[in-house]
């Protein structure tokens, strides 16, 4: 912002009153689109109308907490393609042999200080990054703190940073886990002494400046047709009273589909078989109907149901 601007306007920032230059919760980028702010809680006077300051906003939410989550997953129960595993393996292995490397192996010398590590879990949904991150904390018998970053973002200047400084400070009180989704966490993953793990489903339209801070990137890719067989073979309890006809191998080719929707395939077959009476067994046809079915859920829920359907008239003999 200019002089000319500076002198003929007062920026009050929702929590530090009038400001000039920026404070810390208005940057100067900010204050130069200051009109866009106008909804977001910052007030903008002209100089010989200057009025009393103001107060923190009505609105603001409470403060977010991350959800601690006792791991349910180890190592043994992750069904992985083998350069995602060879991933999580890399991670477990500095982290049980920090003090090797950084001390004994003198790589502390070149980083100059021991920081923490950053993990970015890439993929579609239901391939297994939250399981994997939980898989992690409970190798090495730690607690799992998951933060949704849609809760962290904040319409009031400077709330979203606030929040998100919060969330590393008290995961550092009690143990640092972190999972999900961030683009904004650089300055806190480049100087935090615990784990990081971000999660994500959309990595490709994450901010490039992550690329440096992340020291391992692990891509859950939808599994192939051998990793969906074993999936199957995963998810299915011996309990379970299958009938004779069913084929995973055949499922697993015929439908391309994550371990998340093979489990809803299972859920749904059981279910199936169920209506038919309690004696039944889950055959084959069950396991290919709840597969149809998940098939068209993505179908189903990108179809707008608000849009009138398109109507067709014959004009002069042609439809």
């Amino acid at each position: 912002m200019g002089k000319k601007d500076r002198d003929e306007w007062i920026v009050k920032c929702p929590k530090c009153g009038r400001i000039r230059e920026s404070c810390r919760h208005v940057s100067r980028d900010d204050v130069r689109r200051i009109i866009r702010l106008l909804d977001a809680g910052v007030e903008v006077y002209q100089a010989e109308d200057e009025r009393e300051p103001t107060e923190s906003h009505i609105h603001e939410p409470p403060r977010p907490v991350a959800q601690v989550v006792a791991p349910r997953f180890t190592m043994g129960d992750l069904v992985l393609a083998e350069p995602t595993r060879e991933g999580l393996l890399d991670a477990l292995t500095e982290l049980r042999h920090k003090g090797l490397m950084y001390r004994r192996w003198g790589l502390k010398k070149v980083m100059k200080k021991t920081k923490g590590l950053s993990l970015l879990f890439a993929g579609p949904p239901g391939t297994g990054k939250t399981m994997a991150a939980e898989a992690i904390a409970s190798e090495l018998g730690r607690p799992l703190h998951v933060v949704n970053y849609a809760q962290l973002e904040n319409m009031w200047v400077g709330e979203t940073e606030k929040n998100i400084e919060h969330v590393f400070h008290t995961a550092l009180e009690a143990t640092p886990w972190m999972n999900r989704d961030v683009n904004v966490l650089l300055a806190q993953i480049e100087s935090y002494p615990g784990v990081v793990v971000l999660a994500t489903n959309l990595a490709k339209v994450m901010d490039r400046a992550l690329d440096r801070r992340v020291d391992i990137a692990v891509e859950f890719p939808i599994p192939d047709a051998d990793l969906r067989e074993k999936i199957y073979a995963r998810l299915v309890p011996k309990e379970a009273p299958l009938g004779k006809d069913v084929e995973f191998e055949t499922l697993a080719k015929k439908y391309v589909m994550s371990g998340g929707s093979i489990l809803n395939v299972v859920r749904q077959a059981m279910r199936t078989s169920l209506r038919r009476g309690k004696r039944h067994r889950i055959t084959m046809a069950d396991f290919t109907h709840a597969a149809e079915r998940e098939m068209k859920k993505s179908t189903l829920m990108s179809a707008d149901h608000l849009q009138e359907p398109v109507r067709r008239e014959r004009i002069r003999g042609y439809a």
